[in-house]
Formats: structure tokens, sequence, C-alpha cells
């Protein structure tokens, strides 16, 4: 078959996954996307030349949506003509946290360009669970600064380097733009506690969505009691910290003192041990929790309330503040 030339038949339309991080995408990804028995197929994002690593990385002034267009092309004819929906998956076309979701909008316009018939699925995630979280993956990327510093990194009046932000969370602006980018009825947006609670209802909307409902077979295939990335307990996070600051050289940690891949390793030994007595545990987490709620506040309020209005889901049901 010539990979160049067109679909032989219509093709449904993509279902694209923006994000957010750290609402259970690689849960999605990998046990539903990525399924066939559910009717979808997930395009990957392997490696660094991958299209949907390149959609993303790509210097503004060099990207080509024709040239994207044409990479997924044989990508998605494989999956077409296997019967299944392709699903193009990457919770950082939502922007990443660590800085801000600086290039959310860039994106957003880069996959408009792309792919301007499909579906955006994004999936949102109650504010203070989410910095909890989102703090905890930044250590484990190499991360060294205490979560205090963390949500309120420093600035320079000429902006030279984007860092945390927490109007990355203020949910409503990306995904009003992405309604005004592929129309109204062509984004759907779930909290993640949906998932978490009813994890069948959750994807049963996404599929409906997608115009690939799902059968009981489809249901019973899917591993819902599988957790494929849980979060390190709060101890071995702040040792993990040190760790970093000592040795770890990352992109988000450049030049540490001792720098050694032997931090990293050891970093990577005890990232899911307790390293304390189960109640010593309990308090690090409640501590983490509590700075994080103490410096998230009410912020979000105003902003809940505009992303409650806009998917038509009571959020304040799931514990977020409105």
């Amino acid at each position: 078959m010539d990979e160049r030339a067109p679909l032989s038949r219509p093709a449904p339309p993509v279902l694209l996954h923006v994000g957010y991080h750290k609402t259970g995408s690689r849960w999605l990804r990998s046990l539903f996307f990525g399924n066939a028995a559910t009717g979808f197929g997930w395009v990957g994002k392997a490696g660094a030349d991958h299209p949907v690593r390149q959609l993303v990385g790509a210097r503004p002034l060099e990207f080509d949506p024709d040239e994207s267009r044409a990479r997924f092309e044989p990508l998605l004819r494989r999956i077409v003509e296997a019967g299944l929906s392709p699903v193009v998956s990457f919770e950082r076309f939502s922007g990443n946290p660590f800085s801000g979701g600086y290039d959310s909008k860039e994106i957003a316009d880069r996959l408009a360009q792309v792919f301007p018939d499909a579906r955006v699925l994004a999936v949102v995630r109650e504010q203070r669970s989410m910095i909890v979280s989102t703090y905890k993956q930044y250590v484990r990327e190499g991360g060294a600064l205490p979560v205090r510093m963390f949500m309120r990194p420093p600035s320079s009046r000429s902006m030279r380097v984007p860092w945390f932000d927490f109007r990355h969370f203020e949910y409503h602006r990306l995904l009003e733009y992405y309604r005004r980018l592929f129309g109204e009825e062509s984004v759907l947006a779930l909290p993640y506690e949906q998932f978490a609670a009813d994890p069948r209802s959750f994807v049963q909307r996404i599929a409906a969505f997608a115009g690939r409902p799902l059968g009981e077979q489809a249901l019973a295939s899917l591993a819902f009691g599988s957790r494929t990335n849980p979060g390190p307990p709060a101890t071995a996070v702040e040792a993990r910290r040190w760790l970093n600051l000592i040795g770890v050289r990352s992109d988000l940690n450049p030049a540490p003192p001792l720098a050694s891949p032997l931090f990293w390793r050891l970093g990577k030994r005890i990232d899911r041990a307790a390293l304390a007595p189960p109640q010593a545990v309990a308090r690090e987490e409640a501590k983490l929790r509590r700075t994080v709620e103490e410096a998230v506040g009410d912020r979000y309020v105003d902003s809940n309330r505009r992303t409650a209005e806009l998917i038509g889901i009571d959020l304040a049901s799931y514990g977020w503040t409105t």
C-alpha cells in the first residue's frame, strides 16, 4: 500500500486527548485507548522523533502543519484500516505544569491546524490535589525546590524562564480556547474525580463522545482496579528532593554540586519506600497537603464556577471549591 495515498474510506474522527497531567493519562492510554477491544487505537508517542512529540517540540518558527499532518497520516491509516478509531494522546498538549503551561495556546493552535475535524478530550482535577501530585512528580523528575518555593518561584521583569504558575490550573481558560478552535460540541472535559469514583461511567462517556460506544464485552476487558502511576509517599519525596539537591542533574536542577548518576539510581530505589512508620508518613503527607491548601486558598473559586458551567458538571460534589 502506498503510505502517502489518502485513506480509502471516510475515517472516524480523531480523538485528541490533551491532558491534563496527573489525571490518569497513562491508564487511559495503555488500558483504554491502547486496548483494541474497546474499538480505539492509540498512535503512540515513543521516541524523540515521533510526530506527537515533534508537534510539541518544534520551535514556533519551524513548525509546519502540512509536514506534521503527513507524518501522522500513515499512523492514522493503520489504525483505521484495522477498524479502530484513532486516538492521539499526550498530556503535554495542555502544557507542562512545571513551566506554568506557557505554550498551551501554541500547542492548541497546532492541533487545530493538523486535526481540524478532531474531537478533543480534557481531564481536569481539583487544584489542591493536582498541585500536591504535580509537586511529587516534579521531585521524581529531579526537582530540588521545597514545595513553598516550587509554588512561588523567582521571577523577573524580563520573564526569562517559565516556572510554575497557579494560573495554569484555571481550567476554564484553555477549555474555552479549545471550544473556540474546534466548536463547543467537539470538546469534552471531565473531572478526574469522576474517574476515581465511577470509572465505568467515565470511560462510557468518553467512548460515546468519540462515536464509539462501549458494549459489555469491551467494558469487561478494562482493568479498572489497576493503578499505572501511583504517587510516592511524602517522606520518600522529601528524601529524594535532598538527593536531587546534592547530586541529580536534570533540566529542573541543572547544577547540583555533586552530579552523579548514582544519586538518580538511589532516588529511584527509595521512590516507593515509606522511610518512616505509618504515623510519620501520614503526618508528612498532611503537612504537604496543608502547605498547598494554604497557598491555594480560594484563588480558584471563580475559575471553578466557570469550568463547571462549561462542562455541565457539579464540581462542588467532587470536593472542588466553588
